[in-house]
């Protein structure tokens, strides 16, 4: 593995050639979707097919898969990407860990949650006391927030349940309908696509945690922060202009990810379904995102908001200790990041069209 410096270094010097034959830096963006479904394509592909990087940032971007959020944050961290968007319980203990990161923005809403089949005969958090927990992995997020949820009931998130890494699609429905699992630590378009295998809608069971604000976000390395304010000021607005960009015309972003990754678009479903299921899925996941945060600015809580968040994760047992949300966020990049005209940039993606090729 690349040491910090090295990686870093790395992702300065890669550079990659335009369509008007300028050269641009390439960076590296860390996402926690393994199979980089259709659910990321707004910060897996849109934002480069439709220009916002090079836009707003001067760079082409390159996308690195990990095996979720505590994965993506640790490549950030070593230097091996750039920055990378993920759950704040993930990007909160990362930051802990490692000084040298900082969260830079904050999403309005939480979009995890402890779910059943809408069938299921469980209906409170502590039914679930001697049942299995389904979840994406143990390095995910959605694990993370799952065991929070069992803490806040009152159960032993280690002895009170039991926890089963089965992925976010085929594997996940498969294991809820053959009982193997009896609810999923998850969130929303993982479960839109359990959705749509299993031909039933999942019932998220209630818990205090569920109305959390700035559930996540976007976190850097501190050197990059100071060293190339530009720049990452330039990537978070591309970030969340991509959110919005693909909130206005979800068709063609859709249509641009199968174009870049042809491996995510269903080989044994009809075209027309494929599509539907695939905006449903996308939809899923914009529901909570292309909204602004306090002050009509996107990508923005304040840090008393997410103190709160931070010290309820605390208190369900998730934290090891007291994350202060002072010195692990900055907002130095607010109004640059997410202080933009959304209605002029809904009324661009409309008449947007995925490139050829």
């Amino acid at each position: 593995m690349l040491s910090r410096s090295a990686g870093a270094m790395a992702l300065l010097l890669a550079l990659c050639m335009t369509a008007s034959g300028a050269e641009l830096p390439t960076i590296v963006f860390a996402t926690s979707d393994p199979a980089i479904s259709v659910s990321s394509a707004p910060y897996t592909s849109l934002q480069e097919s439709a220009g916002l990087v090079r836009r707003d940032a001067k760079v082409t971007l390159k996308v690195q898969a990990t095996a979720g959020a505590t994965a993506a944050a640790q490549a950030v961290s070593s230097g091996n990407a750039f920055y990378n968007w993920g759950g704040m319980s993930s990007l909160i203990v990362a930051a802990q860990k490692d000084p040298s990161l900082v969260i830079i923005s904050a999403d309005p809403t939480n979009n995890f949650r402890v779910s059943v089949p809408a069938a299921s005969a469980i209906h409170d958090v502590k039914e679930l006391k001697g049942k299995t927990i389904g979840t994406q992995s143990f390095g995910s997020a959605a694990y993370l927030y799952g065991r929070a949820v069992i803490a806040k009931a009152g159960l032993d998130p280690q002895t009170d349940v039991k926890w089963l890494p089965i992925g976010v699609g085929a594997q996940a429905a498969s294991a809820l309908r053959s009982g193997a699992v009896q609810a999923y630590a998850g969130y929303d378009s993982p479960n839109a696509v359990i959705e749509i295998l299993l031909h039933e809608k999942l019932r998220d069971l209630d818990s205090p945690l569920n109305s959390m604000v700035g559930m996540s976000g976007i976190v850097i390395r501190r050197d990059s922060m100071e060293k190339q304010p530009e720049l990452v000021g330039g990537l978070c607005r591309a970030f969340y202009q991509a959110i919005v960009f693909a909130n206005a015309n979800p068709k063609a972003t859709v249509l641009n990810h199968w174009r870049v990754y042809p491996d995510q678009k269903p080989s044994n479903v009809a075209d027309d379904q494929a599509l539907a299921d695939a905006i449903t899925m996308l939809k899923k996941r914009l529901s909570g995102l292309a909204i602004p945060g306090v002050d009509g600015v996107y990508g923005y809580e304040p840090t008393e908001a997410l103190q709160t968040t931070a010290d309820l994760l605390l208190e369900a047992g998730l934290l090891q200790k007291r994350a202060d949300m002072a010195s692990l966020t900055d907002h130095r990049f607010k109004d640059q990041c997410g202080k933009f005209d959304g209605a002029a940039l809904e009324n661009e993606a409309k008449t947007w069209e995925p490139p050829h090729g």
